[in-house]
């Protein structure tokens, strides 16, 4: 089954929180960061939690629902968020780990990002989960 969710990562010029010096992702747990491959036009949301994993929900080539979780970390001094999917065994041809530019964003903004296999997404995050 190849999946072509949200391909993780080109989410990520994300979002650093108020309270950066406490927790860069602060913004991000009660709420939910949407993505749309430019390319493909493939959609899809993270849900990310406190204990540095996420959910992800997507859509596979057929167009149906996929859901799978991962773990994420921000590297380079703050720079870099990376994240890597725990796929299911079924799944042979999924998203692989990524790492994107990690900038400060709240609830309410969009922006673009290209992570690092060269894919774009539009990115959102917006209020609740």
């Amino acid at each position: 089954m190849r999946l072509r969710i949200l391909p993780l990562i080109g989410v990520f010029a994300l979002i650093g929180g108020v309270a950066w010096a406490e927790d860069p992702m602060m913004n991000t747990y009660d709420n939910t960061v949407t993505t749309k491959n430019v390319a493909t036009g493939v959609t899809g949301t993270l849900l990310f939690n406190k204990d540095m994993t996420y959910t992800a929900k997507g859509a596979d080539k057929d167009g149906k629902p996929v859901a799978y979780q991962g773990t994420w970390a921000i590297k380079d001094d703050g720079k870099t968020i990376c994240l890597t999917p725990t796929l299911p065994p079924d799944v042979k041809d999924g998203p692989k780990p990524a790492c994107s530019p990690f900038e400060e964003h709240k609830v309410g903004d969009s922006w673009q990002v290209t992570n690092d296999q060269n894919e774009t997404y539009q990115v959102s995050i917006v209020a609740g989960r």
